[in-house]
């Protein structure tokens, strides 16, 4: 459909899904043992951590696309729409990344994307 025949919503959505496969793209980056963070990957994209959480729960193919590779700036795990953070944990571990004993990413294992590109 031409652009100039689509509606402001018609637009919107498709700028959001746009995003969307911009994020699903950085976080294919992201290999097994080292994960990302929600701001990382906003600031790269110029977006919201936010809007990066809900390219992340839209995930149509969760593992192929490795949403559980993205946490919080501060190490957490942030959610994880396919199990919890408890499968978000566990697959984590299965890829070789280490936690604290409060329960938080070691830096060691935490990128930027910038870095990855």
């Amino acid at each position: 459909m031409p652009l100039l025949s689509m509606t402001g919503e018609e637009i919107g959505r498709a700028r959001i899904r746009d995003y969307f496969e911009a994020v699903w793209t950085l976080i294919s980056l992201v290999p097994p043992g080292l994960v990302t963070t929600y701001g990382s990957i906003a600031r790269f994209l110029n977006v919201s951590p936010r809007l990066v959480g809900r390219a992340l729960k839209a995930n149509p193919y969760p593992i192929i696309i490795p949403c559980h590779r993205v946490i919080r700036s501060d190490g957490g795990l942030g959610g994880y729409s396919r199990g919890g953070t408890q499968v978000k944990r566990r697959l984590l571990e299965l890829e070789g990344v280490e936690f604290t004993v409060d329960g938080r990413v070691r830096r060691e294992f935490i990128v930027d994307i910038k870095d990855l590109i």
